[in-house]
């Protein structure tokens, strides 16, 4: 058990960091994402405004009578301009970048002209695409589309970079902290390991000792009954001889069950339909003596692999529970199919109130209201869920109309 709460606890560690690390690492890619694009518009708008400045002011190139303008960042900007007018293009200026051909320049411009969107990117090029009127008096104006492209593949290729450094040395810090996390686990669980195998040896000590005071307490039960017959002394007393004996069985089994390992109970092919009815054979007579209505459905030629010791065990507490705590003169049933590739083993039984709370019901130790009334220790089911878990099956348990039932899925 310990080693299965050692397994958890690393996975929903290692789980809850890479949950963290990827959530932080995509916010700050996204946030430098949405920051290089908003550099790459800037650039754009600022090449745009300079240009028109420009031609508003006759000075051409970089500023007004070739003095440099405050703010103006095209000399640090790969650029080219297109002007059209009259769907023809007048003017494309490649001076101001080398990564596009003259020719290659005119034919994105043409094709960014024919199309719909004044703005947009195509490859690493962002463009924006304005109607300019200018009037020049005396009723005499011009207008044409000024087109500008600024190349933003530096842009792009540092946020890549910064992508790809960002992947790299979060995946090595989360290999970094995941063995941190398994080397600082087996430190943090080797008390409490050491103090679970101490508590199983003192259950499997303790048990062990139990047994021979047990006996001797029957035989001494056995021999009063001789000297003076039954009575109701001797018959509580065996009845708390039995109980303690399967108490301890069961403590003993379920400290087994919970090392987990095939090495207790090694898995061989065998019928689990003769098994299910030798055990169903078995509990018949007793049910009909407790007057209740027991029914099976066993197909036959089913064949499992498992242990099947532990699956009599299994078959056993399900049909043991059910006399116990059936309603009086109430349905007890088992069911055991196929359902394509998997077997279905259902047991179900009708029960005096629906105060069964299914999420605990495997829990060691737990009982309902109404069993409390009754003879158990509360830890068969808890037996019957490590078998489960030690076959790989699945278990599922509904109450419904005050009926329980149990469906194991192999």
């Amino acid at each position: 058990m310990i080693k299965k709460l050692r397994l958890r606890f690393i996975i929903s560690a290692l789980l809850s960091i890479l949950f963290v690390l990827s959530a932080t690492i995509a916010t700050i890619n996204i946030v430098n994402y949405v920051k290089t694009e908003n550099e790459s518009q800037r650039a754009l708008n600022m090449i745009v405004e300079n240009e028109r400045l420009d031609r508003e002011g006759g000075g051409g190139g970089f500023g007004f009578g070739g003095q440099t303008r405050p703010g103006d960042t095209r000399n640090r900007e790969h650029y080219f301009i297109a002007i059209f007018s009259d769907d023809e293009l007048r003017y494309c200026d490649t001076s101001h970048i080398f990564t596009i051909s003259q020719e290659d320049a005119e034919k994105l411009a043409s094709d960014v002209y024919k199309g719909n969107k004044t703005q947009g990117k195509v490859g690493s090029l962002m463009y924006k695409k304005e109607l300019i009127n200018e009037d020049y008096g005396m009723g005499v104006s011009y207008s044409y589309d000024y087109i500008s492209f600024v190349d933003v593949s530096d842009k792009m290729r540092s946020f890549n970079n910064f992508l790809t450094s960002s992947i790299i040395i979060s995946s090595v810090s989360y290999v970094i902290i995941a063995a941190l996390i398994i080397v600082s686990s087996h430190f943090v669980f080797k008390t409490s390991e050491e103090s679970y195998r101490k508590q199983k040896a003192f259950i499997t000590n303790a048990s062990h000792e139990l047994k021979t005071p047990l006996t001797i307490i029957n035989t001494d039960v056995e021999i009063l009954r001789m000297d003076h017959g039954e009575n109701e002394w001797t018959e509580s007393i065996s009845d708390q001889v039995r109980r303690l004996t399967t108490m301890t069985n069961q403590l003993v089994t379920l400290s087994k069950l919970d090392e987990g390992s095939l090495q207790n109970y090694p898995f061989t092919n065998f019928s689990l339909s003769q098994l299910a009815n030798e055990v169903s054979n078995t509990f018949a007579t007793t049910y009909k003596a407790n007057k209740l209505n027991f029914t099976s459905e066993i197909e036959n030629d089913i064949t499992i692999k498992g242990n099947r010791y532990l699956i009599n065990e299994l078959l056993y507490i399900f049909l043991d529970n059910a006399l116990k705590y059936a309603k009086p003169k109430g349905d007890v049933h088992l069911d055991l199919k196929k359902n394509k590739n998997k077997v279905e083993m259902t047991f179900s039984n009708d029960i005096e109130d629906d105060e069964i709370d299914i999420k605990q019901i495997f829990e060691r130790f737990y009982r309902s209201p109404s069993s409390n009334k009754k003879e158990g220790s509360g830890i068969g089911l808890s037996i019957a869920k490590e078998i489960i878990d030690l076959h790989r099956a699945k278990v599922n348990t509904s109450v419904k109309n005050k009926k329980i039932t149990f469906v194991i899925t192999f």
